[in-house]
């Protein structure tokens, strides 16, 4: 497996904020070994730094834990330097990206491009498991018990589950663990070209808030997020407590429409796609399906709509005032003047005439 070379990652937080970051471990894997790892205390964003009880419960990490802590730009500096070029790999992927993302915004500075891989997706495709948190991925391949939700072990435990899963399966590479699905035909065709059993979407974490607007929810989305990629979306829903849904049935309770505009803070189901036509089918008959919409999704998983485009100017507004030089007004003026002049002798001809 000489090719094999990734970077496993795990962040933990000091509350349900994506943002407020407060722990990161790092594994390397070359060739198919584990070659270094290294975790450290992250000292949050100003903005969210409060440590809820329930997260504390969870990493045991306390706000006393990370006063001398680094801060996430100097965090992110050595995260970045110690994966150099590999692609990153973590159990949840979306939670993980999502908290780099969300640290950076709130720290006042761009996001790094940076590839992502989930090992949940790949335990998901190879095993078949009645849950795939780490723990039960790692019993089911044979690893030591390790401290669930100490970063640098859920790091080092990541890895040596995606290292187990391609020596059984004989994957050599990070490409053939997870491959790129290439459109064949009509992007429409390659969209739907498989769609995943109901057991295969993202299954509610039951251990979620359950005052979470999500929590309980069987949600289905329609129309294409600006935002978030359809998987990632359904993967952020189901780690607070939703059910995702394939179409609208009985129990769907939430419509998230697509293809709106980011910013607006509501949304009305229509007959746009099929969906939409079948939701307004079920609440005629006295379901509540509430719509959704993709800033108000945003808003609940706590991460930021891009800003408002500015509106083009209309074409009038758009248009300069003409400009005209004065040689040129003096010369309209004069030729103004003859012109009344001819005019009035033409009224003058004509009254003398009627008479």
């Amino acid at each position: 497996m000489q090719g094999l070379n990734f970077t496993a990652i795990d962040f933990e937080t000091a509350n349900s904020n994506r943002g407020s970051v407060c722990a990161v471990g790092l594994t390397k894997v070359q060739g198919g070994a584990v070659v270094d790892s290294a975790s450290w205390l992250i000292k949050p964003p100003a903005s969210m730094g409060h440590f809820n009880p329930r997260n504390i419960s969870v990493h045991g990490i306390q706000a006393s834990d990370v006063v001398g802590a680094a801060k996430w730009k100097a965090s992110l500096d050595r995260i970045l330097a110690f994966a150099g070029s590999d692609v990153l790999v973590a159990h949840n992927a979306s939670f993980d990206r999502s908290v780099l993302r969300n640290a950076c915004t709130e720290s006042g500075f761009e996001p790094p491009e940076l590839t992502f891989h989930c090992s949940v997706d790949l335990a998901r495709r190879v095993l078949e498991l009645e849950n795939n948190k780490l723990p039960s991925v790692a019993k089911a391949l044979g690893l030591a018990p390790f401290q669930h939700h100490h970063a640098g072990a859920d790091s080092a435990v990541c890895a040596q589950a995606v290292i187990a899963v391609a020596r059984t399966h004989a994957l050599h590479t990070v490409d053939e663990l997870w491959p790129t699905v290439r459109p064949t035909g009509s992007i429409a065709s390659a969209r739907y070209q498989r769609t995943p059993a109901l057991a295969e979407l993202p299954q509610p974490n039951l251990a979620a808030d359950p005052t979470h607007p999500l929590y309980g929810q069987v949600v289905v989305f329609t129309g294409d997020l600006i935002t978030l990629e359809r998987g990632e979306a359904m993967q952020l829903v189901a780690n607070s407590g939703a059910m995702n849904g394939k179409g609208i049935t009985k129990k769907t309770t939430m419509l998230v429409i697509g293809q709106q505009d980011v910013n607006a803070d509501s949304v009305a189901i229509s007959q746009r796609s099929g969906k939409e036509r079948k939701a307004l089918q079920y609440i005629e008959s006295g379901q509540d399906i509430r719509a959704v919409s993709e800033k108000e999704l945003l808003r609940w998983l706590q991460l930021q709509a891009p800003a408002p485009r500015q509106e083009r100017p209309g074409v009038a507004a758009a248009l300069p005032e003409p400009v005209v030089s004065d040689q040129r007004s003096s010369a309209l003026e004069e030729t103004a003047g003859k012109l009344g002049t001819v005019v009035m002798g033409i009224v003058k001809w004509m009254g003398s005439n009627r008479r």
